[in-house]
């Protein structure tokens, strides 16, 4: 009977005041990491509030673009005819993110997406820790109605519409969390993990 390791898991999302850290988004042909393809990369990396570098490529799917996805981000199939595939996209991509704590909004989403294709196309797999915004918003505004992006620039004034593209949209959820870091730190909210109080009572 041979015996399999279990997997490593990933890290979860951590609550932090990070003044060094990557902002990332990407658009897809859907939803499914397996079946569907990456169509566009992208991230800014911050420093102390201010961005300080860029990277945004769209990719190649080698498929047709789902209108419904074209209708979403004004990607169209000509757009990515001559656009690198993912393989020669993605090494470069992860060359940019290095070890940097990663921010994204529902960062789950983009990174299983980007888990999933490092370890397809590299045999690598991304562990850098990460942050939400949507996390972060539901800790700081639960009385929201809800908290997509496009609330959130609303709301914080950084942004008036959403492009769904994925620069666009990494720079508005960096822009998104320096507000709301300013925010916890003006109202004395922490934004670290609670600590754990205890272990298992004896008995």
């Amino acid at each position: 009977m041979s015996f399999m390791a279990p997997p490593i898991p990933y890290p979860k999302s951590i609550l932090a005041e990070a003044d060094f850290y990557v902002a990332l988004d990407i658009e897809t042909t859907g939803l499914n990491p397996a079946n569907d393809q990456i169509l566009e990369l992208a991230a800014v990396r911050m420093e102390n509030g201010q961005m300080v570098q860029r990277f945004s490529q769209l990719v190649n799917p080698g498929r047709h673009i789902p209108p419904f996805i074209t209708e979403l981000t004004g990607i169209r199939d000509d757009m990515v005819e001559h656009s690198p595939n993912i393989h020669n996209v993605l090494p470069v991509f992860l060359d940019f993110l290095g070890d940097s704590l990663l921010l994204g909004h529902n960062t789950a989403f983009d990174l299983r997406f980007i888990r999933y294709n490092s370890m397809v196309v590299m045999k690598h797999r991304v562990m850098n820790p990460y942050m939400d915004t949507l996390r972060i918003s539901r800790l700081l505004f639960p009385n929201l109605h809800d908290h997509k992006l496009t609330t959130l620039i609303h709301a914080f004034q950084v942004g008036e519409t959403v492009e769904h593209r994925a620069l666009s949209d990494a720079i508005q959820t960096a822009w998104c969390y320096e507000y709301m870091k300013k925010y916890a730190a003006e109202n004395n909210i922490p934004l670290k993990e609670k600590e754990k109080k205890g272990g298992k009572k004896g008995g």
